[in-house]
C-alpha cells in the first residue's frame, strides 16, 4: 500500500465552451504527485460517467508540502491548458479530518487517502467526499446513474446553504476511479449543519444507511492553506 498523502490540491478550471478530452492535454502530472485525478464535472451520461462539460476538477495528493507547493506554483506545466480557460480556482489543503476508503492511491486496494495533521489551523474548509463501486459484471449501470444525478441534487440543494461558498462534483477520466465532490464552506459549523440538519443531503445519507447506493466512500476535511485565481467572476475566499 502506498504511504498515505498529507496534502493535496483542489483545481477549478472553466472553459468558455464545453471541452472533451481530446481538446485538452491529461498526460500531465504534477512532479511527486502520489495521485493526480482531472475530468468533466458534466450531467451524467448513460454509461455513469460524467459528460464532458465546460468545467473540469482535479484533485493532486502529496506526501511533502514541498511537492504541494510546487504543484500550485508550476500548475501550468502540467495543466498547459489554463491558457485556454476562462478563470480558474487552485487550493493548496492540508487534510485534518480523514476517513473511509478510496482508489485514487491503490486502485486494486481502496483504503484511506490520507495522514491527518494534528494541528488544525482554523478557518475556511474543503471537503473532499469520495464514491466508489465494485466493478464486475454485477455492477448494473442504473446504480451508478442513479447515485450521480442525486448527487447533482444534493449539489444543487446545497448551494443554498449559510455558508456555502463553492461545490463541484466530477468523474475522473479515467475509467475505474472513484468520482469526487469538492465544497468549500465559511467554516465547520456551516458545513456541518448543511450536511446533517433536515433536507436533501440527509435524506440521501438515510437512504445509503437502508440501500447501500455505493460501496465505499470517503471524506476529508481540509484547511485551505493558499489560494489563487477566481471563481465565477469573484475571488471566492473574500467571502469566506
Amino acid at each position: 500500500m502506498p504511504e498515505r498523502a498529507r496534502y493535496a490540491t483542489a483545481h477549478w478550471i472553466c472553459f468558455g465552451e464545453v471541452t472533451t478530452p481530446e481538446q485538452v492535454s491529461l498526460s500531465g502530472r504534477p512532479e511527486g504527485a502520489a495521485s493526480w485525478k482531472i475530468g468533466p464535472s458534466g450531467p451524467v451520461g448513460p454509461d455513469g460517467y460524467r459528460m464532458p462539460s465546460n468545467i473540469w476538477c482535479a484533485v493532486g495528493l502529496f506526501r511533502e508540502l514541498g511537492e504541494a507547493k510546487a504543484a500550485m506554483e508550476n500548475r501550468h506545466h502540467f495543466m498547459p491548458f489554463l491558457h485556454d480557460a476562462v478563470e480558474s480556482w487552485h487550493q493548496l489543503l492540508l487534510p485534518v479530518r480523514h476517513h473511509g476508503e478510496c482508489n485514487h492511491l491503490d486502485r486494486e486496494c481502496p483504503d484511506e487517502m490520507f495522514e491527518v495533521s494534528s494541528a488544525d489551523p482554523g478557518g475556511p474548509v474543503l471537503v473532499i467526499t469520495s464514491a466508489g463501486f465494485v466493478r464486475g459484471p454485477e455492477l448494473k449501470v442504473e446504480r451508478l446513474i442513479d447515485f450521480r444525478r442525486n448527487v447533482d441534487r444534493v449539489d444543487e440543494w446545497l448551494r443554498q446553504a449559510e455558508g456555502y461558498i463553492a461545490s463541484r462534483p466530477f468523474t475522473p477520466h479515467t475509467v475505474g476511479d472513484d468520482g469526487l465532490t469538492l465544497s468549500v464552506w465559511r467554516d465547520d459549523a456551516a458545513m456541518l449543519n448543511a450536511s446533517y440538519r433536515a433536507g436533501v443531503h440527509r435524506t440521501h445519507v438515510d437512504r445509503h444507511k437502508s440501500e447501500k447506493v455505493f460501496d465505499r466512500s470517503s471524506f476529508t476535511r481540509c484547511r485551505i492553506l493558499d489560494a489563487c485565481g477566481q471563481w465565477e467572476g469573484r475571488d471566492p475566499m473574500a467571502w469566506a
